[in-house]
C-alpha cells in the first residue's frame, strides 16, 4: 500500500501540473507585458528627462552668452565712470578751469590775442 500511494501521489501531482501549467503560461505572458510596460514608462522618461536636459543646455548657454556681453558692458561703464569721477575731482582745479575756459570759451588772459585755426 505504500508504493500504491506513492504512485497516487504521484499520478495527483502529475494531474495538478498539467492543470496548473497553462495558468502559469498566461501568468508569465502577463509578467512579460508588465515589465515591458514598465520599460516603456522607464524609457519615456529618459527620453522626457534627455530632451529637458538638452533644451536646458542651450539656454544655459545663451544665458552664459549674455552674461559675458553683461560683464564687459559693465567693464566699459566702470571705465566710464573712473574717467568721469576723474574729470569730476579736476574741476575742483583753479588751473584747469582757467584752462577749460581759454579752450571752450575762448577766454583770454590780459594782453592776449586769440587766433583760431580752422580745422
Amino acid at each position: 500500500m505504500v508504493i500504491r500511494e506513492e504512485a497516487e501521489v504521484t499520478a495527483i501531482e502529475v494531474a495538478n501540473m498539467r492543470t496548473v501549467s497553462p495558468p502559469q503560461v498566461n501568468n508569465r505572458k502577463g509578467q512579460k507585458r508588465r515589465i515591458r510596460l514598465v520599460l516603456f514608462f522607464v524609457l519615456c522618461l529618459f527620453v522626457w528627462a534627455g530632451y529637458t536636459l538638452y533644451v536646458q543646455s542651450e539656454d544655459l548657454a545663451g544665458k552664459k552668452a549674455e552674461l559675458e556681453a553683461l560683464k564687459q558692458e559693465m567693464n566699459a561703464v566702470q571705465a566710464e565712470q573712473a574717467e568721469l569721477t576723474y574729470k569730476a575731482s579736476r574741476l575742483y582745479d583753479q588751473d584747469y578751469i582757467a584752462e577749460l575756459a581759454r579752450k571752450q570759451f575762448f577766454y583770454t588772459k590780459p594782453g592776449e590775442s586769440i587766433y583760431v585755426i580752422p580745422e
